[in-house]
């Protein structure tokens, strides 16, 4: 015998179907939403990250070569007033003190060229004895001389110079933290956006019928 089934029983089937249709892809679609929410988060950090890092390395570029330049324009300055000073002292000695500051210059036209750190460094320590063995011939001269602002911005483009170094590789290695996230990222997102689709259908879908079973009277 074939059960004929009524309208409102009918409707209590199909409404019954998408709301079990809607547990499964729900429960499906919720973990996915947690997963693809979190890579999307993973990587939107990620490109931020590089564009900061990137930003960093051009302000340190120029930072550091800013730094040296000044440096140097202070330490003629410095110099050129501290030879004329002890000229007028009569110093015995200014010939020898003038050889120093030419090997200073040396030095710094070896910071202009050095490929390694570790050459910027031994140059950067070469000035500061050469300065110090300066203030100290002009302490004994009575004439003082100074030096700690050189000093600082030597020291200050080193440190900005070494940091620079150990950002370089940054942005390669967030570019392809980046894509690896985006990998997996594309990885769900078909069967995210499936299931989205499918979710918002049923539930249209269940809202009609829930309508339609509203409407019809027992």
């Amino acid at each position: 015998m074939i059960e004929i089934i009524d309208g409102s029983r009918l409707i209590e089937l199909v409404i019954e179907k998408h709301k079990k249709l809607l547990d499964t892809y729900g429960s499906e679609f919720s973990e996915l939403d947690s997963k693809f929410n979190a890579l999307k988060q993973q990587s939107d950090a990620v490109k931020k990250e590089i564009e900061s890092t990137g930003s960093r390395i051009e302000v340190l570029t120029e930072k550091y070569h800013l730094l040296f330049y000044q440096a140097k324009k202070q330490r003629e300055g410095t110099l050129n007033a501290f030879f004329e000073k002890m000229r007028k002292a009569g110093a015995t000695n200014l010939n020898d003190l003038q050889r120093l500051g030419s090997r200073i210059e040396e030095y710094e036209k070896k910071l202009q060229n050095s490929k390694h750190i570790e050459d910027e460094e031994k140059s950067i320590t070469e000035i500061k004895n050469l300065l110090y063995e300066l203030g100290s011939a002009g302490k004994k001269a009575g004439i003082m001389i100074a030096l700690d602002g050189i000093i600082d911005k030597l020291n200050d483009a080193n440190s900005s110079h070494k940091e620079l170094l150990s950002l370089q590789d940054k942005p390669k290695q967030h570019a392809e933290s980046s894509k690896d996230f985006d990998q997996q990222k594309g990885d769900i997102e078909g069967r995210y956006n499936w299931l989205k689709h499918r979710i918002e259908s049923h539930n249209n879908a269940l809202a009609h019928w829930e309508k339609e079973k509203g409407g019809i009277k027992a």
